[in-house]
């Protein structure tokens, strides 16, 4: 999945599975999943049902944390995205559209949900210092878009030291040619982009089934 302009230009690295992990499910949230419910939503049926099966792996293993972006009623902490995507003023907060989907595996009892107003799971909340508290040396990453939050995500996981693990068949989009570049992209630069079914050998231990997909 690496482009081979990327690769000459000397983005020829690989990036070594921890010991670590946390998973981090990015707003797989009903208005992100349920056509109908915001014009934000796509069809991840085939995602959110890869997810789960990356959430049962995962249990005892480290933490599953997921993330809703929402906002107040007035959308006073919207900011400047607002003027770039209309579509953002359907996800106020304690609405239908910032309810995690109900099919997700999500545990009160151990797992964590963090509320971001833009992008990347990372801005404006507690993710770094969680994933440091728990030392975690791996970051696995579900949920939508592609192009969108899940990118924004990646590339600020890279940024803060947490090796980014992008699990293909587990994260969605609204447009097909942006999920399948950003999926280069990521692969290229930021993140190892594999199959849920790879990463799952990864968590068995079985790290080098894990990178040859």
């Amino acid at each position: 999945m690496k482009d081979e302009a990327n690769i000459r230009g000397g983005f020829d690295g690989t990036l070594r599975p921890g010991d670590r992990p946390a998973l981090l499910i990015v707003d797989f949230q009903r208005g992100f999943t349920e056509i109908g419910v915001s014009p934000l939503a796509s069809d991840c049926d085939t995602q959110v049902a890869a997810t789960n099966t990356l959430i049962a792996a995962m249990r005892g293993r480290g933490p599953v944390i997921f993330t809703v972006v929402s906002y107040a009623a007035n959308l006073g902490d919207l900011g400047c995205w607002g003027q770039k995507c209309s579509a953002l003023s359907t996800l106020v907060r304690g609405s239908k559209a910032c309810e995690l989907d109900p099919r997700l595996d999500y545990q009160p009892a151990t797992d964590l949900i963090l509320h971001k107003t833009q992008a990347s799971a990372f801005f404006g909340t507690a993710l770094a210092g969680i994933l440091a508290s728990n030392r975690c040396d791996m970051l696995i990453v579900a949920g939508a878009t592609t192009s969108g939050c899940v990118r924004a995500s990646v590339v600020d996981a890279m940024q803060y030291g947490f090796p980014p693990f992008v699990a293909s068949d587990c994260v969605a989009d609204r447009s097909a040619p942006q999920h399948a570049s950003n999926l280069i992209d990521m692969s290229s630069k930021y993140a190892e982009v594999v199959s849920s079914a790879s990463l799952l050998a990864m968590l068995s231990g079985s790290h080098q089934s894990a990178l040859s997909t």
